[in-house]
C-alpha cells in the first residue's frame, strides 16, 4: 500500500550554500590587490570612496553604493582610488541550474541607481550591521547570515533576465548535466560505498556515459562554470571533509578513506593545498568557534 500517494510535496534541497571571506575594512589609496582568481562568486560592495576593478581585462569605476558581482574564474585586480572602505564576500551553491543561468546571464556591475542594486543594497547594510570586531558570532548571528545570502541569492534569480534558448543551449545543459553526475556520483560513492574502490570517480568514464568526449565535455563544463570538472569534484570532496571534519568521532584517517586517499598523509598534504591548514588545525579552529 503506497501510504503517501496522494501526498503533494515539496522538493529536496541537496545542495550546500557556502559563505565565507566577509569583511569590511577601510585602507589607505595605495592599497592593491594583484591579480586573483577564486571557484565561488565574489560581491564586493563600496561604502565609502573609489576603487578601480579590472575584471577580465575590462575596467569598473566603482563609487559609494556601487557593487561588483565576480564570477568564479574570473581574474580580477583590485585598486583604491579616494579614501575607499568596501565590503566583501564570497559565496558557493552547488545548484548547477542556479549557477549557470547567473554566470551566463548576469551583468558583473551593479551601480548604484540599477533596480537589482537597489534591492539587493539593504540587504547588503543589513549584513555590513552584522560584522563584530570581536569576531565571536552567535547561532542566531549565522542564520541570520544565511537569510541575508538567500535574499540576495533570491533577488538576483528573480530580477535578472533568463536570456531564451541560443546556439549554447545545448552546450549550458551538458554542463549541468556533468555538474549534477559528479554530485550525485560522489554523494553515492560516499553515503553508500560498495567497497574501498568506489569512490575513484573517472571523469572520462562519466563523459562516456553521456555520450561526449572527455575533451569536449571539459572545454563546455570550464565555459559555463569558470573552472574545470576536476575542480568542482575536488570542491565537492572539500565540501565533505569540511563537514566530516565537524564530527570528532570521525578521526582523520577514516575521512581519507571515506573520501577515496591512500591514506591520512595523502588526504592531509591535499587538505593543506585547499585551505593552507591541516585537518588538525581546521578541526581545533572550528571546534573554538
Amino acid at each position: 500500500m503506497d501510504i503517501l500517494k496522494n501526498a503533494h510535496r515539496l522538493p529536496v534541497l541537496d545542495w550546500n550554500l557556502n559563505f565565507f571571506g566577509g569583511h569590511y575594512q577601510q585602507v589607505a589609496n595605495d592599497w592593491f590587490v594583484p591579480q586573483d582568481k577564486h571557484q565561488a562568486f565574489e560581491l564586493i560592495f563600496i561604502l565609502h570612496g573609489q576603487e578601480c576593478l579590472t575584471i577580465e581585462h575590462e575596467k569598473y569605476h566603482l563609487n559609494q553604493g556601487d557593487f561588483v558581482l565576480i564570477p568564479p574564474g574570473f581574474r580580477h585586480t583590485a585598486q583604491a582610488i579616494d579614501q575607499l572602505t568596501y565590503f566583501c564576500f564570497h559565496f558557493d551553491l552547488d545548484e548547477p541550474n542556479f549557477i549557470v543561468q547567473l554566470i551566463q546571464n548576469s551583468p558583473v556591475f551593479f551601480p548604484k541607481m540599477d533596480p537589482i542594486n537597489r534591492k539587493i543594497r539593504p540587504i547588503l547594510g543589513a549584513m555590513v550591521e552584522l560584522v563584530s570586531p570581536t569576531t565571536t558570532y552567535s547561532f542566531d548571528d549565522k542564520m541570520q547570515i544565511q537569510i541575508y545570502l538567500s535574499q540576495i541569492l533570491m533577488a538576483f534569480n528573480r530580477l535578472i533576465p533568463t536570456k531564451t534558448a541560443s546556439t549554447n543551449a545545448n552546450q549550458s545543459r551538458y554542463a549541468k548535466i556533468i555538474a549534477e553526475t559528479l554530485k550525485s556520483t560522489l554523494n553515492e560513492a560516499i553515503l553508500h560505498p560498495i567497497d574501498e574502490t568506489s569512490i575513484q570517480i573517472s571523469i572520462a568514464d562519466l563523459m562516456s556515459s553521456i555520450g561526449i568526449s572527455e575533451g569536449y565535455g571539459n572545454r563546455l563544463f570550464k565555459e559555463a562554470y569558470g573552472f574545470s570538472p576536476q575542480q568542482y569534484l575536488s570542491t565537492l570532496k572539500l565540501k565533505w571533509a569540511k563537514k566530516m571534519l565537524l564530527k570528532p568521532q570521525f578521526s582523520v584517517s577514516e575521512i581519507a578513506q571515506t573520501l577515496g586517499y591512500q591514506n591520512a598523509s595523502h588526504f592531509s598534504r591535499q587538505f593543506k593545498r585547499w585551505t593552507a591548514m591541516s585537518p588538525k588545525t581546521y578541526r581545533q579552529i572550528v571546534a573554538k568557534n
